[in-house]
């Protein structure tokens, strides 16, 4: 007994100091770490902005204080404004968070762009700062961009295609800020569109769907937030421990026939990550089984769902 009392003390003694450690580790190189990354976003900056920039305006996002937006001139007394050097992120990567350093000029045409962040699959979305594929977008609305599957005139990388839809919506979230920037409103429609809203109904009495998309190894869902219109599940095993969570994303696309509307549900792993071990396909009335004939909207849809999907997991993780 006294053995087990000396080892659980120096364990715990290990455990406090470690954490000391740690904490004072993070206390010197925090700053640092904040400095290097404001240096790279700086140096990014100036890579992507037009030609013949002379002075830049550093300026708040309205909408976060903390990302900055740099506005290039072609004059040193800042009088004409040749373009802007703006953060764009996508949620949507394959691996995560796509986080992009976006040239625009300021009709929103693409001058070029520049990887702060990704974690895609080597080999495949890693390729997105490649120079193949980022040739594609200079000259390009960088508003409107699409894949090819989508509709649109962006090709894909080979074998990433979410990953490029990610890039696509990286540098529409980059437009996004320039006209809240220039205090320009999103257009809306005079009348509200049709929609096409899907049927997935998840009853927090009857946790069957959820179980559908959850990892295996999962012997029970239970539902443990209830949201304004779907409940969020967390799966376990047979002894009780967490397996995953099952989220509903919802989306809209826009269609030659109005608004889609469609809610998808997504299986996620303990630490947040879409998880392909169980059905990877969102369990909806659109059949995406063969994206190839995914439509335009459909393809927004699906994108729009995962974002919303992979939010609402960071915020149950609290991250």
């Amino acid at each position: 007994m006294k053995k087990l009392l000396h080892l659980i003390l120096s364990l715990t003694l290990i455990s406090a100091i470690c954490a000391a450690v740690l904490a004072a580790v993070n206390a010197v190189t925090k700053d640092r770490i904040a400095g290097l990354s404001a240096l790279k976003a700086n140096n990014a900056a100036k890579a992507v902005l037009p030609a013949g920039v002379q002075a830049i305006d550093v300026r708040e996002d309205p909408a976060d204080a903390r990302t900055k937006v740099f506005a290039g001139y072609s004059d040193a007394a800042k009088r004409t404004l040749a373009g802007y050097a703006v953060p764009g992120v996508s949620e949507a990567g394959y691996g995560g968070t796509i986080r992009l350093m976006v040239g625009l000029r300021p009709d929103r045409t693409v001058v070029s762009y520049q990887v702060l962040a990704a974690n895609e699959t080597p080999g495949l979305g890693a390729k997105l700062g490649d120079a193949d594929f980022a040739k594609q977008f200079p000259g390009k609305d960088g508003a409107a961009l699409k894949v090819k599957k989508d509709g649109g005139a962006i090709d894909a990388i080979t074998g990433a295609t979410i990953t490029s839809r990610a890039v696509c919506a990286a540098i529409a979230d980059a437009c996004a800020r320039v006209d809240r920037l220039e205090g320009k409103a999103a257009a809306v429609p005079a009348e509200k569109p049709k929609a096409n809203e899907g049927r997935l109904v998840l009853d927090p009495a009857k946790p069957e769907t959820a179980l559908k998309v959850l990892p295996r190894g999962t012997a029970s869902a239970v539902v443990v937030k209830s949201g304004t219109r779907f409940p969020v599940y967390e799966g376990r095993n047979a002894a009780g421990a967490t397996t995953g969570y099952a989220v509903v994303g919802t989306g809209r696309g826009r269609g030659p026939d109005g608004e889609i509307v469609v809610h998808f549900l997504y299986g996620f792993t303990p630490s947040g990550q879409l998880s392909f071990a169980a059905r990877p396909l969102p369990v909806n009335q659109l059949d995406l089984a063969h994206p190839a004939d995914m439509t335009a909207a459909q393809g927004a849809a699906l994108n729009a769902a995962m974002q919303d999907a992979q939010a609402s997991i960071r915020k149950l993780l609290g991250k």
